[in-house]
């Protein structure tokens, strides 16, 4: 008899997820992380992430970012405990930038709640804020700050509850398919079942190796600093999320200072 209906290969962010939600329809989960829950290895590490509803991306992500918005409030409310804030964003850089056109395409589009503000307009509203004249910003009401580490051990916790069985600190050796069915070799046991979901981060290349796909992981460094004065400036019913266009296709992004 199989393990599982279904066994999950890494159990950061999208993993916890995957494994919570299957477990919470009746499917049989197995889920597999080579370290401890909600480590400090992969993306779903740090005090924060940025969730936005105006994506410059493409309007389509919109409709999935509100069904998030409602999935996350959810787990709150079952949990108990705050896995977001709301802060407001703004999306800044020119005019006719990627991120200021792609930003007002999908609020245009959905009909979102914004703004669009000169940079005389974004440093009145928000003080610390310094922009180069020529900058325009889409303010948005619903953006905020979700608590990743929080986040994942939410869904884990949901997951277990809902009888998914969880297995830490087992590194995959190898995995085979054939048409039925599926068969993982960790560092500690082989487990079966009808479908693979692999959400490896940074390891699915070596993990799906075999499959020849052109994955390439990029290292991304993030920093979080305590203004050294005017603090209360930066707090988040004060301050919001922003991402900033720099040069052309170039963005970097920050957060309020949380407590």
């Amino acid at each position: 008899m199989p393990t599982a209906d279904v066994i999950v290969l890494g159990l950061g962010a999208m993993g916890s997820a995957a494994a919570y939600h299957l477990a919470r329809r009746g499917v049989r989960v197995a889920g597999i992380e080579q370290y401890t829950p909600a480590h400090d290895r992969g993306s779903s590490h740090g005090r924060s992430r940025i969730i936005r509803e105006a994506y410059f991306e493409h309007p389509d992500y919109v409709p999935l970012i509100q069904r998030a918005y409602e999935l996350w409030r959810g787990l709150e409310q079952e949990t108990r405990e705050r896995l977001l804030i709301m802060t407001g964003g703004l999306m800044i850089g020119p005019h006719e930038g990627v991120l200021v056109q792609g930003a007002l395409a999908s609020a245009r589009t959905h009909r979102l709640p914004h703004e669009l503000i000169s940079a005389e307009e974004v440093q009145r509203r928000f003080p610390p804020f310094r922009l180069p004249p020529s900058t325009v910003a889409v303010q948005e009401p619903n953006a905020g700050v979700l608590f990743p580490e929080a986040c994942v051990r939410a869904h884990l916790d949901g997951a277990a509850a809902a009888g998914a069985a969880l297995h830490f600190e087992e590194a995959v050796r190898r995995w085979s398919a054939s048409v039925d069915r599926v068969e993982v070799t960790t560092s500690r046991a082989t487990y079966t079942a009808g479908r693979l979901v692999v959400t490896a981060g940074p390891w699915a290349p070596a993990v799906l190796r075999e499959l020849g796909l052109p994955l390439q992981v990029e290292r991304n460094v993030m920093y979080w600093f305590a203004p050294l004065r005017n603090g209360q400036a930066f707090a988040p019913d004060r301050f919001p999320i922003y991402i900033c266009e720099y040069r052309k296709d170039a963005f970097f992004y920050g957060f309020p200072a949380l407590p």
